[in-house]
C-alpha cells in the first residue's frame, strides 16, 4: 500500500533499519516537474527532531547516489504520529482492537468512509466493527488511506 513510483523503499529500508529505526511507511507526492518524498521513521521509544535530522541526512546522501527519482524533489522524515496511517497489513494485524478511520476507493456497504474499532485483518480483508454496532468487512485492495483514530478527549470527573 505504499505509494512509492521510484522505487524508493528498496533504498532506504536498509538504511533506516541499520541506523536502528524501523521504517514505517512512504508518501510521494509528484507534479509535473517536482516531487515531495515523505519518509516515516519509528521506534519503540518515539522519535525526536533529532531523530530524523540523522535519518535525513544520511537518506539524503544516499539518495544522491542512487539518484531514483527524476525531478527535483523535497525529502521530508517524520514520525508517523498517534494517529499513524496504516500503510501495511502487518501494521494493521497489530493494530487489532484499536479505533481506525478508513478511506475507500469504492464503496463499501454505500459508504467510503467507515470508523470503529479493528476486529480482524487478513490479508484479503479487515473487519471494522462500528459504533452503530455494524460490521464492515472491507476488501485491502479498496482501501485508500487507513489511521488509527485516537481519541484524545479524555474525559475527568472532579
Amino acid at each position: 500500500m505504499f505509494n512509492d513510483p521510484y522505487g524508493i523503499v528498496p533504498i532506504v529500508e536498509p538504511v533506516i533499519v541499520g541506523m536502528g529505526y524501523d521504517f514505517w511507511g512512504i508518501e510521494c507526492q509528484v507534479s509535473a516537474n517536482t516531487a515531495q518524498v515523505r519518509i516515516f521513521i519509528d521506534q519503540e521509544k518515539g522519535i525526536s527532531l533529532d531523530d530524523c535530522s540523522r535519518v535525513s541526512q544520511q537518506l539524503s546522501a544516499v539518495l544522491d547516489v542512487e539518484d531514483p527519482v527524476e525531478v527535483p524533489y523535497t525529502l521530508e522524515i517524520s514520525s508517523p504520529g498517534i494517529n499513524r496511517k496504516l500503510f501495511t497489513t502487518e501494521q494493521m494485524k497489530r493494530s487489532v482492537g484499536s479505533q481506525v478511520k478508513v478511506k475507500t476507493s469504492w464503496p463499501i456497504e454505500e459508504r467510503r468512509n467507515i470508523r470503529g474499532v479493528l476486529q480482524h485483518v487478513d490479508d484479503e480483508n479487515i473487519t471494522v466493527l462500528t459504533d452503530e454496532a455494524k460490521s464492515f468487512v472491507i476488501p485491502v485492495a479498496a482501501i485508500k488511506n487507513a489511521r488509527l483514530n485516537v481519541d484524545l478527549n479524555i474525559k475527568v470527573n472532579h
